[in-house]
């Protein structure tokens, strides 16, 4: 039997991709669900925003850099704390829109920064986070609903050197879910279009403590958890006013007149 030279090279080529694949030489590659996306550095120089994207999603998730696609993740954790903040300010100002764009769409974003050395710092959908001098940042923090499902396994409150560095500006599309010691807000969130953004100002889990058993770490974890899943409150029916029922009753009432109006025009008719 005649084998051509395209059939003969075919067959190599595949024998040799089979052997690839079973020796693990070649790798397909799957894209995760998740993302956490920072500078070339880890803020703070330290690595507990990644332990904590691991204890939430295991393995399903990818590091990413500045100027990276994220259009494809569920879900988008941007970290820009200390002095990794100028490199995530100046990604903020060029893809302010991509990013709210891609939340209206039903990505799932969460943006936290305990930034170093800035001034007010524009995120989306018109809120901002202000850096606050020493003396007046966050040491410690405590929840607003401690009945969330946001706290559960990580406790109420913690301490930290510093908790937080920032405080929270936010329209009232957004709801606190954090404060800090001096009362302003370090943890917010709101829904847009189809998706969820959920704003943070705090510093990395290296830096906070558990207080009568609470534990931040869990707390970032459950953060990132919460921003995946939280769903928007059901819509509540409306309740007519009474002005509404009267305008009813008299609509019907109307409608009731013309009908035996009609009937008596009907029946004289017929006599």
């Amino acid at each position: 039997m005649r084998t051509t030279w395209g059939a003969a090279l075919g067959r190599i080529a595949g024998a040799a991709l089979g052997f690839c694949l079973a020796f693990g030489a070649v790798t397909v590659a799957q894209a995760a669900n998740h993302a956490y996306l920072t500078g070339a550095n880890e803020p703070w120089d330290d690595y507990s925003n990644q332990d904590a994207m691991t204890g939430a999603f295991g393995s399903d998730w990818d590091r990413l850099h500045y100027g990276d696609s994220f259009s494809d993740y569920a879900l988008l954790y941007i970290d820009g704390g200390s002095l990794s903040s100028f490199e995530m300010i100046d990604y903020l100002n060029s893809n302010r829109g991509l990013l709210e764009n891609y939340v209206l769409g039903g990505g799932r974003l969460f943006i936290n920064a305990g930034t170093d050395l800035q001034t007010d710092i524009s995120l989306v959908f018109g809120a901002s986070s202000g850096e606050l001098i020493d003396w007046d940042a966050g040491f410690s923090a405590s929840a607003v609903d401690p009945t969330s499902s946001l706290f559960d396994g990580a406790g109420t409150s913690w301490d930290g050197f510093y908790f937080s560095q920032n405080g929270l500006d936010t329209p009232d599309t957004f709801k606190s879910l954090i404060q800090d010691d001096k009362g302003n807000t370090v943890l917010s969130g709101g829904f847009f279009g189809d998706g969820y953004v959920m704003l943070g100002t705090q510093t990395n889990t290296t830096w906070h403590s558990g207080v009568n058993g609470s534990d931040p770490f869990q707390l970032r974890v459950n953060e990132l958890l919460y921003a995946l899943n939280v769903q928007p409150p059901p819509v509540q029916p409306t309740i007519p006013e009474p002005e509404t029922y009267a305008l009813m009753v008299l609509g019907l009432a109307g409608v009731a007149f013309a009908v035996r109006r009609q009937r008596r025009t009907a029946e004289t008719i017929a006599a």
